[in-house]
C-alpha cells in the first residue's frame, strides 16, 4: 500500500525543516565572512545560492510566503552593485532571523512574525543598486564583467586540465526578432555542435531582461568558428568570443579576488585542521575534489536518531543474552567437566562475543557526531552578545572533528550557550579596560574539544578578568549561604562551586544578558545528569576556563561491580582511580569524617551501607574505592568487590527509585538487577552534608528488604 500524499507532503516537510537549518547556519557564516570582508564576491555569491536553494525549497513544501520573500531578496543579490553595499552583511543577519522565525512559525503552525524590516532593506539594496547601474549607462561604461560561479570556474579549470580551448562569448539579441524568449535555446543549439557549453547568464529562471547572454564554451574549434556559429540571422545581432587564457579566472572580478584563505579569520577561525574545505578551496583542488566531494554527497544517508536508539537497544538485549549464555555454560562446564563438546561451546561463545562487539562499536559509531554540529552556532551568538555589550571578541573554534553521542550532544548544547554567553558579558572586559590593564583591546574566546581516555573534555575558555573566589565567598555570606568561619576555612575552588547555586550571581547590575544568577545551575544539573561534571579553572586578570568531562555515550559503559550489606551496586569504571585494601582500625575520624591516610595524603570517606547510629562492623578488611573528580578525591567504603563487566544502562523513573544517588540499573546474566551509583551526586550530598551526618551521607540509597524495582521490559527483585 503506497503512502498517501498526505503522508508523503509531512515527510517532505520534515525533511525540509531540517535541511533549512543547515541553509541558515550556513547564511550565517557567510554573513560573518562578509562582514570581515566587506565586498567579498564570493560570500556574497554563497549567500544568494543558500537564498536560492531555500526559495525552492519552500515553494516545493508550499511555503509561499517564505519563497516570494527569498525570491525577492535573491534578485536584489543578482543586481551588479550589491557586493558593494554597505549594509549587506546586517541584511543577511536579519534575513537569517527573518527566515528562521517563519520556519519556526511553519513548523508549530503559528500566524507568521513580521517582515516589513527585511523587505525594506531588500528595496533600499534594490533601489542603490538600481541607481549605480543606470549611472555606469549614463557614463557609457559597456556591460559589466560576468561573476562565474565556483563551479562553473572548476569547470573552467576541468576543461583546461583537458587540453580544451575555453572562450567567453558575449551575444546580443537582434531588437527585431519575433522569438526572443527561444533566443537562447537557439544559441545553445548552434554551439552544442563544436563544444560544451559551461555556463550561461542569464539564469533560466532569471527574470532578468534577456538582451544579452553571456556564456563559457569549452572547445577545440578555432574562435573564427565558434564565431560562426554565434551568428544566427534575425536572432543575434552581435557577437563577441574571447579565448580565456589558460589557469586564469574567466572573469575580471573572479580573477581579481584575493587568493582563498586558508583558515576563516574572526569572528571565527579554525584552529584545527581537518575543517570541511569551502568552495573557493575546493575550486583550487581540481575536478577530482569535487568529484570525491559529490561521491561522498551521494553515500550520505539521513536517518531518524529513533531509529539508531531502537538498534542500541537491540544490541543491549543482545549482550545481557550473551551474559545469560556465558553464565549457562559456565553451569554446563561445571556438571560436565568432561563433556566434548565444550570445546566447541566455548569456541561459538567466543566467535559470538567478537562479532556482538564489532556490531555494537558500529552502532555506537553511527551515533557519534562531530562537535562542529554544536560550535556553528556559537560564532553568530558570540558576535550578537559582543555588539550589545559593547565588546570586541574574537572566537576561535579548534577540535570541532572530536566526535560525540548526539542525544549528549543535544543536551549540552544549553549548558554551553550559557557559558558562551556568561564569557561575554561577565568574563571578557570592554575595550577601554583591556586596554588599561595592557591587553589587547579584542578579547579572545576559546571553544575546543577533545577525547580523553573514556571521555570528552569540552572547554570554554576567556582570557578575561577571571572569577573572584573571595568576592564569591562575600556575595555567598551576604546570602547567607555560608559563615565568615567557614568562608575562611574554605577553599577557592570550593568557593567557586557557589556559582552553581540557584540564583547566585556575583553581577553587580541585572542586563538582558546576565545577572539574574539563571543558568550556571542549570549547567550543573545537566552535567549531573549526564554523569558527568564541570570544572573550573580561573586566575584573576588572565581569564577562566570552564571544563565539562562528559562520557562518550550514555548506553553502555564498563562497571565495576561491588556489595554493600549483600546488595549489589554498580559504578562507572572511568570514574575509579584506584582501589585500597584497609582495616577499620585504619579509619580515623576528623571532625566527625571518616577518613583514610593513603601515601601521606588525608582521603576523606563515604560509607553507603551504615546508617546513622548504627555500630561499626567488625573488625576486618575492608576495600576503598578510590574516586577521582577533578582536584577532589573521595573514599566509598565497600565490603566486597565482584568484578568488571559491561552494562547496558536502563533508566529508572522516580517512582522505581526516589534518589539521585542512582543514576540508572541493569540486568545481568542472570536476571538480577544491579543499579548504578551517581558518583557526582554522592560527591555532591558529602560536600554539602554536616559532620554528623557525614559517615551515612549515602544511607538514602539502600532500598528496604521488601521493596522491587521496577526495569524496562522486565521486573526483577532487588539482589541480596
Amino acid at each position: 500500500m503506497s503512502p498517501s500524499s498526505d503522508e508523503r507532503g509531512a515527510e517532505l516537510r520534515q525533511i525540509f525543516f531540517e535541511s533549512a537549518q543547515e541553509l541558515l547556519q550556513s547564511l550565517n557564516e557567510e554573513a560573518l565572512k562578509l562582514e570581515k570582508h566587506p565586498g567579498d564576491g564570493e560570500a556574497v555569491r554563497n549567500i544568494r545560492r543558500v537564498v536560492h536553494t531555500l526559495k525552492g525549497d519552500a515553494a516545493a513544501c508550499g511555503f509561499r510566503e517564505l519563497s516570494e520573500l527569498a525570491h525577492e531578496l535573491e534578485d536584489a543579490l543578482a543586481l551588479e552593485a550589491a557586493s558593494s553595499h554597505s549594509a549587506l552583511a546586517e541584511m543577511a543577519f536579519v534575513a537569517a532571523d527573518t527566515f528562521g522565525n517563519m520556519l519556526s512559525a511553519y513548523r508549530n503552525k503559528k500566524s507568521l512574525p513580521p517582515t516589513e524590516s527585511l523587505r525594506r532593506m531588500v528595496k533600499e539594496l534594490a533601489g542603490s543598486a538600481g541607481s549605480g547601474k543606470r549611472r555606469r549607462k549614463a557614463s557609457g561604461e559597456a556591460t559589466a564583467a560576468v561573476v562565474w560561479t565556483e563551479y562553473e570556474q572548476l569547470a573552467v579549470q576541468n576543461a583546461f586540465s583537458q587540453g580544451k580551448q575555453v572562450y567567453q562569448i558575449g551575444a546580443r539579441i537582434d531588437p527585431q526578432c519575433l522569438m526572443p524568449i527561444a533566443a537562447r535555446q537557439l544559441l545553445l543549439n548552434a554551439l552544442s555542435g563544436v563544444g560544451e557549453v559551461l555556463g550561461v547568464r542569464p539564469d533560466a529562471a532569471s527574470r532578468a531582461e534577456r538582451k544579452r547572454l553571456d556564456l563559457l564554451l569549452a572547445s577545440d574549434a578555432p574562435v573564427e568558428q565558434v564565431t560562426a556559429r554565434c551568428r544566427i540571422p534575425t536572432v543575434i545581432s552581435q557577437v563577441k568570443v574571447a579565448p580565456v587564457k589558460g589557469g586564469a579566472k574567466p572573469a575580471k572580478k573572479a580573477a581579481s579576488r584575493p587568493e582563498p584563505r586558508k583558515e576563516i579569520e574572526a569572528p571565527v577561525r579554525l584552529a584545527e585542521k581537518g575543517a570541511v574545505p569551502t568552495p573557493s578551496t575546493a575550486e583550487n583542488d581540481g575536478s577530482e575534489t569535487a568529484q570525491a566531494s559529490a561521491a561522498v554527497a551521494d553515500n550520505i544517508l539521513r536517518v531518524d536518531a529513533e531509529r539508531i536508539d531502537n538498534v542500541l537497544n537491540l544490541v543491549g538485549e543482545l549482550i545481557i543474552g550473551k551474559s545469560m549464555l556465558q553464565q549457562a555454560l559456565n553451569e554446563f562446564a561445571r556438571r560436565h567437566p568432561k563433556e566434548a563438546l565444550r570445546g566447541r561451546f566455548t569456541d561459538a561463545m567466543a566467535f559470538q562475543a567478537r562479532v556482538l562487539n564489532d556490531l555494537q562499536r558500529s552502532v555506537m559509531k553511527i551515533r557519534m557526531v562531530p562537535v562542529e554540529q554544536l560550535f556553528r552556532r556559537f560564532p553568530r551568538m558570540v558576535r550578537d552578545v559582543a555588539r550589545q555589550c559593547g565588546k570586541e571578541v574574537e572566537l576561535v573554534i579548534s577540535g570541532q572533528d572530536t566526535d560525540l553521542d548526539k542525544s549528549i550532544l543535544d543536551a549540552i548544547a544549553e549548558p554551553l550557550t550559557h557559558l558562551v554567553r556568561n564569557a561575554v558579558s561577565h568574563g571578557i572586559e570592554d575595550a577601554y579596560e583591556r586596554k588599561r590593564q595592557g591587553k589587547a583591546a579584542r578579547g579572545s574566546l576559546h571553544l575546543n574539544a577533545y577525547h580523553q581516555g573514556n571521555q570528552v573534555i569540552v572547554e570554554v575558555s576567556d582570557d578575561g578578568r577571571g572569577i573572584d573566589a573571595q568576592k564569591v565567598k562575600a556575595k555567598a555570606i551576604e546570602q547567607g549561604l555560608l559563615t565568615r568561619e567557614e568562608a575562611v576555612r574554605m577553599s577557592e575552588t570550593e568557593a567557586l562551586e557557589f556559582i552553581f547555586r540557584p540564583g547566585f550571581s556575583t553581577a553587580d547590575e541585572i542586563t538582558e544578558i546576565s545577572g539574574r544568577g539563571v543558568g550556571m545551575d542549570i549547567v550543573q544539573s545537566v552535567l549531573q545528569r549526564l554523569k558527568g561534571r564541570v570544572e573550573i579553572d580561573t586566575h584573576s586578570g588572565r581569564g577562566t576556563t570552564f571544563r565539562l568531562k562528559l562520557p562518550l555515550t550514555l548506553a553502555i559503559i564498563k562497571a565495576l561491580l561491588f556489595r554493600v550489606e549483600h546488595r549489589l551496586y554498580a559504578i562507572s569504571l572511568n570514574t575509579v582511580a584506584e582501589i585500597a585494601r584497609a582495616k577499620e582500625s585504619d579509619l580515623h575520624q576528623v571532625d566527625n569524617y571518616e577518613v583514610l591516610q593513603i601515601r601521606n595524603q588525608v582521603l576523606p570517606l563515604v560509607r553507603l551501607g551504615r546508617a546513622p547510629g548504627a555500630e561499626a562492623p567488625a573488625a576486618g578488611k575492608i576495600f576503598v574505592l578510590v574516586m577521582a573528580m577533578g582536584e577532589r578525591r573521595l573514599g566509598l567504603i565497600v565490603d566486597a568487590l565482584v568484578g568488571e563487566e559491561e552494562l547496558v544502562i536502563k533508566a529508572l523513573d522516580d517512582q522505581s527509585v526516589a534518589t539521585d544517588l542512582v543514576s540508572g540499573a541493569s540486568i545481568l546474566g542472570d536476571g538480577r538487577v544491579v543499579l548504578i551509583l551517581n558518583i557526582t551526586a554522592i560527591n555532591e550530598r558529602y560536600g554539602k552534608s554536616r559532620p554528623s551526618e557525614a559517615g551515612s551521607v549515602a544511607s538514602g540509597l539502600l532500598l528496604s528488604q521488601g521493596e522491587r524495582t521496577s526495569m524496562p521490559q522486565r521486573s526483577t527483585e532487588v539482589p541480596q
